[in-house]
C-alpha cells in the first residue's frame, strides 16, 4: 500500500515570479535541481518564502526585482483599499509588518533590526512599545 500524498506547500507570489522570471540555462534539470534545493530548505507548513530560497538565488531575485514593489505588494494595497481600509491604516500595516520581518529575520536582536530598517534601536522600541499598547 502507499503512503499519504504529500502535498507541496504553496508557493509566495515573489518566489512563483522569480521562478518564472529565472533564467534556465540547463533547462529542466537546472530548474528541478533549484526547485529541490529550494524545498530542503523549507520549513514548517506555511507557503515558501523568498528566504527559502539559496542564497545565491536570493542575490539573483534582488537582480531580478530591482522595484520592491511588486505587483503582490500593488495587490495587497488595491485589496485594503476595496475593503475600504484607509491610507493611515494601510501605512501603519506596512510598518508593522516590515518591523516583524526584521525583528524575526534578526532573531529578535532589536540592535540589528533596527539597522536594517534604518532607524535608531531606540525609535525602534518605542515603536514596538506604542503597538504593545495599543497607539
Amino acid at each position: 500500500m502507499a503512503g499519504p500524498l504529500l502535498r507541496a506547500p504553496p508557493l509566495e507570489d515573489g518566489v512563483r515570479d522569480h521562478l518564472l522570471r529565472r533564467r534556465y540555462p540547463g533547462n529542466v534539470r537546472e530548474l528541478k535541481q533549484l526547485v529541490t534545493r529550494i524545498t530542503q530548505r523549507h520549513v514548517g507548513d506555511g507557503p515558501i518564502t523568498i528566504g527559502d530560497l539559496p542564497e545565491e538565488e536570493k542575490s539573483r531575485h534582488r537582480s531580478l526585482s530591482n522595484d520592491w514593489r511588486s505587483e503582490s505588494f500593488e495587490n495587497a494595497v488595491r485589496h485594503a483599499l476595496t475593503l475600504g481600509v484607509g491610507l493611515k491604516e494601510i501605512g501603519q500595516a506596512a510598518t508593522d509588518a516590515a518591523i516583524r520581518i526584521a525583528v524575526g529575520d534578526e532573531a529578535g536582536n532589536l540592535q540589528r533590526a533596527a539597522q536594517k530598517l534604518g532607524v535608531t534601536d531606540r525609535a525602534l522600541q518605542m515603536r514596538r512599545a506604542n503597538r504593545a499598547n495599543g497607539q
